[in-house]
């Protein structure tokens, strides 16, 4: 038996061209947990970043519900709505993405739903959602062999 636990990683990011990371820093009063500019070397790819990016996120966490570690994000935005708002009236092309991803092992997957709260509050963010995920091979239930 793998002792691999299934794990959910999610992340709050800005992105857009070109923008002042101190200066988005600073307005959401947030210490990011990773940052890049345009034109940065990749960790993932020997290609140059072609964006700018401010991400706030939770790390990966063992979790059967997403929403444990999407919440830990949200609290952290709650209330800086106006905040948001102004860093996109002063960066045009600025948008906003809640990512998650979603590591499966052994055929764990995680609660993926969103309530009602959540979505009105990343369409008041104007916060679109990416979710990647990740299956780790498992022994199928000797159900679906021949």
């Amino acid at each position: 038996m793998n002792s691999a636990q299934t794990e959910v990683l999610v992340y709050f990011r800005l992105l857009a061209d070109d923008f002042s990371i101190e200066d988005v820093t600073n307005r959401l009063g947030l210490t990011p947990t990773e940052t890049f500019e345009r034109g940065d070397k990749s960790t993932y790819s020997s290609r140059p970043r072609e964006y700018t990016s401010w991400s706030l996120g939770t790390g990966y966490q063992p979790s059967l519900d997403v929403n444990e570690q999407l919440q830990q994000i949200i609290a952290q935005l709650r209330g800086k709505e106006t905040i948001l708002d102004n860093i996109y009236s002063t960066y045009d092309d600025m948008q906003a993405r809640f990512i998650i991803v979603i590591v499966m092992e052994d055929g764990q997957t995680p609660s993926l739903a969103f309530d009602l709260e959540t979505i009105q509050f990343a369409h008041r963010i104007r916060a679109e959602f990416d979710i990647d995920l990740y299956a780790n091979p498992y022994e199928e239930d000797s159900y679906f062999k021949d």
